[in-house]
């Protein structure tokens, strides 16, 4: 006699329980994110163009719709923000060697040390949120968010439908 497992329709109350749980963290979580972000927006440069920069190191030099694919935004909004990092003297345009009509993107070295220090904070800043975690405790929550990224990136386009949907009919 074989046992076929069926899952449920709707969570268990306990499962409820601790996916509205889930969700009230994560909203803590974007909330204390986003404060300090807006707390430290001097206007020196926008977080897009310093994750677009952190894009063109770890990937190297990138026509500007490649990178704008990696980092899954509209080329014009990476255009301008390309235009910014530029006039920072943080990233360098050259002749794609493949096709002398294209231009490929580089961090300059001034932008590579600005995103070593940055790097360098994160990692202390990161430190001190996990200081008294244990390192099982730590090994865990990487293995876990892991897996919620990995969820996330897998389901994306299906729940930006979804969101779509509920903001166009709510």
């Amino acid at each position: 006699m074989q046992v076929t497992k069926t899952l449920p329709t709707e969570p268990e109350p306990a499962a409820d329980r601790d996916l509205a749980a889930l969700e009230q963290e994560f909203r803590r979580f974007a909330q204390n994110h986003s404060r300090f972000k807006h707390q430290l927006g001097d206007g020196r440069l926008d977080r897009l163009a310093l994750m677009l920069l952190g894009a063109l190191s770890h990937h190297g030099p990138s026509r500007l719709s490649t990178l704008a694919e990696h980092c899954g935004f509209d080329p014009s909004t990476v255009s301008r923000q390309v235009a910014d990092l530029e006039r920072g003297g943080l990233l360098e345009r050259s002749t794609d060697p493949d096709d002398r009509r294209a231009v490929l993107l580089t961090a300059s070295p001034k932008g590579k040390r600005l995103l070593q220090r940055l790097q360098a904070g994160s990692r202390q800043r990161l430190q001190r949120l996990v200081g008294d975690w244990t390192e099982q405790e730590v090994s865990t929550f990487v293995t876990l968010l892991g897996r919620l990224n990995a969820a996330s990136e897998k389901y994306f386009d299906q729940n930006a439908r979804e969101l779509q949907q509920e903001l166009d009919h709510g």
